[in-house]
């Protein structure tokens, strides 16, 4: 029987024999064990439950999760019967169901063209524990570097990813007022916005936590309204969940409003679940190569070819974000050299926020 990558499986059968008489065991449907790692990854729990088919005979269901990888190891343990396991090599399929090219990296590219410079292997079946906790440890390392990049072309900052940059929204309720943020929230980076019914976009103030306390203090009669003022601040941590923001919102909402705001978006590990890193296609071979610098400097103690090729490959990459994302046109036409402009007075703005380029902020101050 084959089993695709990333395909449930329905019915996965195995035997229990007591380890003490050798005969089925039977009964025990609920008492038995059942683990799996996946290319050699953490051992984990199965979530599927124990069905008993009978004279020692189990099965049970596999997720696709269960499934993304290309080694899967299964154990089935129970306290009166030999330990079963299963090695599983699976075909075809995709590391994830997602919408994400093909030609992206992924965890598993990744590990194999590492894994081929570091260890002069790219068969995950060949590679012990301990060297796949170094290969993911390079790989980190490598996409921490891609997505902090040092200055390129003699700059003096470096340049700030889009793709780090998304906007998101936040559902108010009546009577609420304090809100916590997604667990990727690293701060914000553009205006918080309310849309109202009238498709107008109204600012909300990004203030102190100080301020929004004296806000609250104060006997205002600000009745039936968005928030107009808001405040973020760090939640209270003990370290096993790593760090969490609040929003603290004045007045406090009277119903449920949407607001808008654009954040700088803090990058979990790639793993099974999670194993695209961002930036996409357009980006895939300089997000190896950064990989590949970090094993280069670590095995020969020095920068190399990689390092050479990362920094050629960066300069492309940050030349594709701004192209993709820098405006065509900024403020007013005073030359007409584009020969749109029917008029000297007509301006091209860009409404409800400045425009940052290339390190550079341009304030939209025309009303």
């Amino acid at each position: 029987m084959s089993f695709v990558q990333n395909q449930a499986v329905t019915g996965f059968t195995f035997a229990m024999v007591n380890k003490d008489t050798g005969a089925a065991l039977t009964g025990v449907a609920g008492a038995i064990n059942k683990y799996e790692t996946i290319d050699g990854g953490t051992q984990a729990s199965l979530s599927g439950s124990i069905a008993e088919e009978g004279n020692g005979q189990y099965s049970l269901n596999l997720t696709a999760a269960e499934m993304n990888g290309s080694i899967i190891g299964l154990l089935f343990t129970h306290s009166s019967a030999i330990p079963v396991q299963f090695t599983i090599k699976t075909t075809g399929g995709s590391t994830a169901s997602t919408s994400e090219s093909s030609l992206s990296m992924t965890l598993t590219t990744l590990r194999k063209e590492v894994g081929w410079f570091w260890l002069g292997e790219r068969t995950a079946a060949n590679w012990s524990a301990d060297e796949i906790t170094q290969l993911d440890d390079i790989i980190h390392a490598g996409l921490r570097q891609f997505y902090h990049p040092p200055p390129i072309g003699g700059g003096k900052l470096a340049h700030k990813w889009s793709f780090l940059e998304p906007t998101t929204t936040l559902t108010t309720v009546a009577g609420t007022s304090d809100y916590t943020l997604p667990a990727s929230f690293g701060g914000m980076t553009g205006p918080l916005t309310y849309a109202a019914a009238n498709n107008r976009w109204y600012p909300i103030e990004i203030t102190s936590e100080h301020r929004i306390r004296i806000l609250r203090q104060r006997d205002f009669n600000v009745l039936n309204t968005f928030p107009l003022s808001a405040a973020v601040r760090a939640r209270t941590s003990d370290g096993s969940d790593g760090q969490r923001f609040e929003i603290l919102l004045w007045p406090t909402p009277d119903a449920a409003y949407t607001l808008s705001y654009r954040y700088h978006a803090l990058q979990i590990q790639l793993s099974a679940s999670n194993p695209y890193p961002l930036g996409g296609e357009p980006h895939a071979e300089t997000i190896l190569e950064s990989c590949l610098a970090i094993a280069e400097q670590r095995l020969e103690n020095q920068a190399g070819v990689h390092s050479q090729k990362f920094h050629e490959r960066l300069a492309a990459s940050v030349s594709h974000d701004r192209q993709q994302f820098t405006p065509e046109k900024m403020g007013y036409n005073s030359d007409k050299s584009d020969g749109n402009a029917p008029a000297e007075n007509e301006y091209r703005r860009f409404f409800g926020t400045d425009v940052d380029y290339d390190g550079t902020v341009f304030y939209d101050t025309n009303p």
